[in-house]
């Protein structure tokens, strides 16, 4: 049979490891929510402007000539 002693060891390991899991846990939620200050995404986001499409040279405009 197994020993109560290893037997009580090895519940207080396990009791031990899933309490430091909720902790860390709980600290990563905490950490993430406070980061932010007021939970709203951050203003002007971080996308780059897209590059502006080429505009049509003015000095190369054909004028139409009606007769």
């Amino acid at each position: 049979m197994i020993d109560i002693h290893i037997l009580t060891g090895v519940l207080l390991a396990l009791a031990v490891l899933i309490g430091a899991t909720v902790a860390l846990s709980a600290v990563m939620l905490l950490a993430s929510r406070g980061s932010n200050g007021s939970g709203r995404a951050p203003h002007g986001g971080i996308r780059r402007d897209l590059p502006q499409q080429p505009q049509p040279d003015p000095d190369d405009a054909r004028e139409l000539v009606l007769i």
